[in-house]
């Protein structure tokens, strides 16, 4: 799988929470590993990022993997990446994860492929 990185919270963009497209039509999300509240699928974990990160969300109607916080925190609920390729490349700090999700659960962004 291949990344590109959309947007990130710091300058260096991969130590921090990001939103990256893939070539696969989907996003990977980094964020803060958080305990998931009900049992997820296998394979799946959630991650919190600030809404800073994703602001066309702050209206968003509820759908499946995503939860706006009273915290201004998104909590989102997917796949657990585990491409080496892509771990390596977000070099992720201890505490943080990242989830690949589909496209229409963030269907507000308006993003670049990664093709």
């Amino acid at each position: 799988m291949r990344i590109v990185l959309q947007r990130d919270m710091c300058g260096s963009g991969r130590t921090c929470p990001n939103i990256n497209s893939t070539d696969r039509g989907t996003y990977v999300v980094q964020g803060y590993d958080v305990p998931p509240e009900q049992a997820l699928a296998s394979g799946q974990v959630t991650v919190e990022v600030p809404m800073s990160l994703l602001p066309e969300l702050a209206t968003a109607a509820p759908r499946s993997g995503l939860f706006l916080t009273d915290r201004e925190t998104v909590l989102l609920s997917g796949d657990q990446v585990t491409d080496p390729d892509v771990l390596a490349e977000l070099n992720m700090p201890t505490g943080e994860n990242a989830v690949e999700v589909p496209r229409a659960m963030l269907r507000e962004l308006e993003v670049t492929d990664a093709r």
